[in-house]
């Protein structure tokens, strides 16, 4: 994992968006209804009949929300397109905490021709999707027959550089179901691998229904978001392969944002035991955060999320104490490995 260096304790002052119709946290993806493609049109995609060399590669983008709330909402999604010659493979997935159960979120696998921007995320199936002037994702409506959700991405508090030199972000953020609008914190991540493609028969005989196990020891990254009620949150980025290499975090308290690499992480004695106890420590914030892992269901592996670089999302409960003040906190914890 690749990191900026930052100094300890560095203010960051949120970036607001630019866009004139944004609202305090969000871009407005209600600026205008017509810029949502309809569910059935397909995507955008080049059609033409001449094309560059094309290097087989596989490109992720993944969301993560947490909400301030006592009983959080929680969402995490995962875009996965892989590239060859010939077409553009994809594999849309993810899970819905609402009111205190998982869903998973109906999958969307399906190929196309490959775009000049293969690692744009493209609308399809349930899932729109409305991009930034840069092609990043600027918000996301899902919707289909059991649940509807509008993601909105706001004002950034924090970037960094992921492991493959992608560009990733802890932003500020609305998710609205129907009449009920809560706000969060939202990491929104990158990345893109040269893939060696298999054979037919290779590949046929190696796909297995089921995800790979998520509790692995000697991931390559790993992230821990947190967040109470009271609209604190706190973001850990580490190497799980390397104990002893720099872990950062990013606090966001009081409606200001720190960037903090005094940072003790001190994982369970047993990481493979489900529900074990992690503590991470802050000492120059004080803030200290408790708490125990779960997988997120596997009914969602037909989602398309099955790979092995890519392990479950797990479900974080816990608490976060800030200079002595505790509280209930909820997150997520996402893992990658090359």
């Amino acid at each position: 994992m690749t990191l900026d260096s930052p100094r300890q304790g560095r203010s960051i002052a949120p970036r607001r968006a630019p866009l004139a119709c944004l609202p305090a946290l969000a871009l407005a993806l209600a600026c205008s209804e017509e810029i949502e493609p309809p569910l059935e049109a397909p995507p955008a995609v080049s059609t033409e009949t001449e094309r560059v060399e094309i290097s087989p590669a596989e490109y992720s983008t993944e969301v993560a929300f947490v909400g301030f709330a006592p009983q959080p909402l929680r969402l995490f999604a995962r875009f996965v397109h892989q590239t060859s010659q010939n077409y553009l493979e994809r594999s849309y997935g993810g899970w819905l905490e609402s009111g205190g159960a998982w869903q998973p979120l109906a999958p969307l696998r399906d190929r196309l021709p490959v775009p000049r921007a293969a690692w744009r995320v493209l609308p399809g199936g349930p899932w729109r999707v409305m991009a930034a002037e840069g092609g990043e994702v600027a918000g996301l409506v899902y919707r289909d027959n059991s649940s509807e959700f509008r993601l909105t991405p706001g004002e950034l508090v924090a970037e960094w550089t992921g492991e493959t030199g992608q560009r990733e972000a802890l932003l500020l953020a609305q998710v609205q179901q129907g009449d009920s609008l809560q706000n969060g914190l939202l990491v929104l991540r990158r990345s893109a691998h040269l893939r060696k493609v298999a054979s037919e028969d290779s590949a046929s005989s190696s796909v297995s229904d089921t995800l790979p196990a998520s509790l692995v020891v000697g991931l390559r990254a790993q992230l821990f978001l947190l967040v109470d009620s009271l609209n604190n949150g706190l973001l850990v980025a580490r190497d799980a392969d390397d104990p002893d290499s720099t872990a950062i975090a990013w606090t966001w308290v009081g409606s200001i944002g720190n960037e903090w690499t005094d940072v003790l992480v001190q994982p369970p004695e047993d990481v493979s035991r489900a529900l074990a106890r992690w503590l991470i420590e802050l000492p120059e914030a004080g803030v200290t955060a408790r708490f125990r892992m779960e997988p997120l269901p596997k009914d969602s592996v037909a989602g398309g999320l099955r790979n092995e670089r890519m392990p479950h999302p797990f479900a974080i409960q816990g608490r976060l104490e800030i200079l002595g003040n505790g509280q209930p906190a909820s997150g997520l914890g996402v893992e990658s490995r090359n």
